[in-house]
């Protein structure tokens, strides 16, 4: 009786009361997405954070939700993906914020997406020059998710008004659908038992939790890597990865790691046009530190394309988050999020000191 009255109540939640606010102001359009303009919502990307606030300006850009009477005069852009974009945290903790509280004398705008890449990043800053904002110093920030995201991800065909999802990345999603379909029980439970699902994430995520952080309490050298398969070509072979993996087809990492050097190359010269000072980051996750980079160097690829693409710096964060790695035993769960690969607020804090000296040196 009491499976019967509960089954009930989960699909009259399902279908009348829940709401997807995962991705809080994302705009989803045909095999495309941006962000929503003058967005107020609660998201929760970041599975072992908090839900924390999300607000978006006229643009469509992330921003503190707060008004300021600053010209587009002296602009600085970043560019980037879920990294800069700053999930898992309200904005007043991320490293663009920090960077934003220390420019007194400039707007900064944020143009960062969750998933975005250089293909991407190209159009957003088009689209940015287009509105007559020419930023003084762009900052291009290339993530290690980068090389799939331009193999599998997105890509703009020529003469193209914006970039598109491409590939087994939109194949993938449809060839889930349809087998959903075929599975009528699997599809109605899909649709009618989101509430149970949602308290089985919320138990099995904190369940896991506390798992890391007893192990992390009696563990004096605990480490938390928060793998992602994306991440792993700095030291698995590029063969081993591409085989039957979806999120690297149709271009593979050879061919992703050649669009970003096109991309960030017209990134470049479009900056140029508008006398813009152009800065590359580039920064490790957590896998990176522990495994190395001995089948393929991140930071080697970093210098060469600041010298194929004339950047003013290259702001290499591999150092910075080295030295704390060597002085801290428990410095993955420090900086990450635990089970997931991005910066919590003590990671941010690094890479806006970083940034900061950088920049306005």
């Amino acid at each position: 009786m009491m499976l019967v009255l509960w089954s009930f109540v989960d699909i009259i939640y399902s279908k009348f009361i829940y709401t997807d606010n995962l991705y809080g102001c994302f705009d989803r359009k045909i095999n495309f997405y941006d962000l929503k303009v003058n967005c107020i919502a609660k998201e929760k990307i970041v599975k072992t954070a908090t839900k924390y606030n999300v607000f978006t300006n006229e643009f469509g850009y992330r921003y503190s939700g707060i008004k300021k009477n600053k010209t587009n005069k002296n602009v600085i852009a970043f560019m980037g993906d879920s990294f800069t974009y700053g999930v898992g945290l309200d904005y007043h903790q991320t490293f663009v914020s920090k960077v934003e509280d220390h420019a007194k004398d400039y707007r900064v705008l944020n143009l960062a997406v969750p998933s975005y890449s250089p293909t991407t990043h190209l159009y957003q800053l088009e689209k940015l020059i287009k509105k007559k904002i020419y930023p003084k110093k762009i900052i291009l920030v290339i993530d290690l998710t980068d090389p799939s995201d331009e193999a599998g991800r997105w890509e703009r065909k020529l003469n193209s008004v914006r970039p598109n999802l491409i590939g087994n990345n939109t194949e993938h999603k449809n060839n889930i659908k349809i087998r959903d379909l075929e599975n009528t029980w699997k599809n109605f439970k899909k649709k009618n038992f989101k509430g149970t699902k949602q308290i089985s994430t919320y138990i099995n995520t904190h369940l896991r939790l506390i798992k890391i952080k007893f192990k992390k309490k009696v563990t004096q050298n605990f480490t938390e890597l928060g793998i992602t398969r994306m991440g792993d070509f700095t030291y698995i072979d590029f063969e081993d990865l591409e085989q039957g993996n979806f999120w690297w087809k149709p271009h593979g990492v050879t061919g992703g790691l050649k669009k970003i050097e096109k991309n960030v190359i017209k990134i470049s010269n479009l900056g140029k046009t508008i006398n813009a000072d152009f800065y590359i980051v580039i920064y490790p996750w957590a896998v990176t530190l522990e495994f190395g980079q001995t089948v393929f160097n991140w930071e080697s690829y970093g210098k060469n394309l600041c010298k194929i693409s004339n950047c003013k710096k290259l702001i290499n964060l591999f150092p910075d988050f080295n030295s704390y790695k060597k002085n801290n035993n428990n410095w993955s769960t420090d900086l990450f999020f635990l089970n997931d690969t991005h910066w919590n607020k003590k990671g941010n804090k690094i890479v806006a000191k970083k940034v900061i000296l950088e920049i306005f040196d």
